[in-house]
């Protein structure tokens, strides 16, 4: 279904290709490395044993491809796809791992299919909001790379300053965690202009929390947000560390 324009280019992505194939089409293992064979433009499995490398070559660049399907109801059922290749410094599951993703903005409806493409099972409305999730999507991935900072998932040790003193004019809103110093950060993305910089700067005080605007556009909706950081004062975390290494993020 989705995975039918995969083609792999490794023995190791048919044997992955044939094992979705096998669970979605219900078919014999053998059955499944023979389609996933002939995905790769080799005649059987045999065939692609002996002509296929095992794996990619070591010194390519790590890459991830991103896929989302459209149709447009309102341009006559207009369909399509749009896939986003993304060249990263390391593969994306050095980055986060998989059941992390799922945390990550632009990434909730995204699937595994390969260790190098993900695809939405959802179709998108359009072709415009196909393209704006994969580059949010990408923008998220930067954030990582850049960062070191992963998802938060732990919400049972979730800080309880942010439950009970809320941090004014909050809005689209993720957790992430430092893990080398084992510190939470809050990203805020509000839309411009709106937050009460004196109710946070109170807020800060009240609270013992650090919050700073990043000059680098954000995640979210770049166009039309902004991006702010906001940390544990109190922890002796080096806030000023993370925020050069975010405004010196490419737009």
């Amino acid at each position: 279904m989705l995975i039918e324009d995969i083609r792999p280019t490794t023995l190791t992505g048919v044997k992955r290709l044939a094992k979705q194939l096998k669970k979605m089409q219900g078919i014999t293992h053998a059955d499944a490395l023979e389609l996933a064979a002939k995905s790769a433009n080799c005649v059987s499995f045999h065939h692609a044993q002996q002509t296929l490398p095992m794996r990619s070559a070591g010194c390519s660049s790590p890459y991830v491809l991103l896929t989302i399907y459209w149709s447009d109801k309102d341009r006559g059922h207009r369909c399509g796809r749009e896939t986003l290749r993304i060249e990263l410094t390391r593969p994306i599951l050095e980055l986060c791992d998989k059941s992390g993703l799922k945390y990550v903005r632009g990434f909730g409806d995204l699937r595994m299919v390969a260790a190098d493409h993900f695809i939405s099972d959802h179709i998108a409305p359009n072709q415009n909001y196909a393209r704006d999730r994969l580059c949010m999507a990408e923008r998220s991935l930067r954030f990582m790379e850049h960062t070191g900072l992963r998802p938060y998932r732990n919400r049972t040790i979730y800080p309880k300053v942010l439950n009970e003193n809320r941090l004014p004019n909050t809005d689209h809103a993720t957790s992430w965690i430092d893990h080398v110093h084992g510190q939470f950060v809050l990203i805020d993305e509000p839309y411009g202009n709106v937050p009460d910089e004196k109710a946070r700067a109170a807020w800060a005080d009240r609270t013992g929390w650090r919050i700073e605007k990043s000059v680098w556009p954000g995640m979210y909706r770049p166009s039309d947000c902004d991006l702010y950081v906001a940390v544990d004062g109190r922890a002796g975390y080096d806030l000023n560390v993370l925020m050069r290494k975010i405004d010196a993020m490419p737009a």
